[in-house]
């Protein structure tokens, strides 16, 4: 079997605790300590190799632009024939905005890629990314073992991710949701046991058998990856409250603004639409999401004739990561689904 490649970020699940007490990322330590605790557990993937790149080493609530960048670089480089599947180590605080990033620019990714977390940094005893690592490895052997297509796969650039509840779950990359307030459990549309999907996985290999050698030569040059230029900070993200002032918000430089909506899908109507005329004259459009594409409120149709634009039934993440990647491929935006 091939190899798989451990690409490290940062985040707590390369972190450990300094000598001021707090935790800091050191990617080169936390290498090491995962793959052992892979080769000591009693999982079927212990004996998994493995290619390891560093191409950052930073806290996830430090993330910028140019560091996706840096990202993004070093996944270019990639011999994809080389490899069975990536797993991207990850902090959680901006996980779910590199996880729809990277579920849009490798769309299409012939080899299945994994964003993996803790809560705790791995010396901690109550650290759920001991298991998210071996269950990401199990996940990925079980896609490749099986030579699962990737149009039947039920997850094919995932994160896997163990809440509060005790079960470990497989996300769709694009669709992960920010943890909730004092919490450390992620969402998303679809979510499910990556038990579950594993099991189902072996129950219908006989009828997914397909040539991952041809798939990886047909449809790595269509990842987006290859034809963008790079990010750059093109999107102004606000996010609704009462008492908003759009006055304060300087759109001078900006080619996009995503503006996030309450839960019902809805924004303030009245300034909205007064601040949508105003970026409208400078050239700048207005995105609304996250929103169902039924959307039911008289205030979100009168946005949406105002001339705001909805991007319906995506993420805050998935929105802003199509936006960007808009801009890097020069087109007005990154549609859904273009690469299916």
């Amino acid at each position: 079997m091939k190899k798989l490649l451990l690409v490290l970020t940062g985040g707590t699940i390369c972190s450990f605790r300094n000598d001021t007490g707090y935790n800091s990322a050191d990617t080169g330590r936390a290498a090491p300590i995962l793959v052992n605790l892979l080769r000591e557990s009693d999982s079927r993937s212990k004996d998994r190799e493995f290619d390891i790149i560093r191409p950052l080493d930073t806290l996830s609530e430090n993330m910028t632009v140019d560091k996706w960048n840096i990202l993004l670089d070093a996944l270019r480089k990639v011999d994809y024939s080389e490899y069975s599947g990536i797993l991207i180590l990850h902090g959680t605080d901006t996980l779910h905005m590199t996880a729809p990033l990277l579920g849009v620019v490798m769309e299409g990714c012939p080899i299945p890629v994994g964003l993996v977390s803790s809560n705790r940094i791995l010396e901690d005893e109550n650290a759920n990314g001991r298991e998210n690592f071996i269950k990401s490895v199990e996940y990925i052997d079980e896609l490749s073992k099986q030579e699962i297509p990737m149009d039947e796969a039920k997850v094919w650039i995932f994160t896997i991710y163990g809440n509060s509840d005790g079960v470990t779950y497989l996300h769709d990359a694009k669709a992960l949701r920010r943890c909730g307030d004092f919490s450390e459990d992620f969402f998303s549309e679809g979510m499910c046991p990556v038990e579950d999907v594993n099991k189902n996985i072996s129950e219908k290999a006989d009828s997914l058998k397909s040539d991952t050698d041809g798939r990886i030569v047909q449809n790595c040059s269509n990842m987006p990856l290859f034809k963008m230029g790079a990010l750059r900070e093109s999107v102004l993200v606000i996010d609704p409250y009462v008492g908003i002032n759009y006055d304060r918000y300087d759109i001078g430089d900006v080619k996009h603004v995503l503006h996030l909506t309450y839960h019902s899908g809805t924004a303030d109507q009245e300034r909205l639409s007064a601040f949508s005329k105003k970026c409208g004259e400078q050239g700048v459009d207005i995105y609304l999401a996250p929103l169902t594409e039924d959307y039911r409120y008289s205030s979100t149709a009168a946005l949406v004739e105002a001339g705001v634009k909805p991007m319906p039934d995506m993420t805050m993440g998935e929105a802003y990561a199509r936006l960007l990647v808009g801009d890097a491929l020069k087109v007005p935006i990154f549609a859904k689904n273009r690469c299916s």
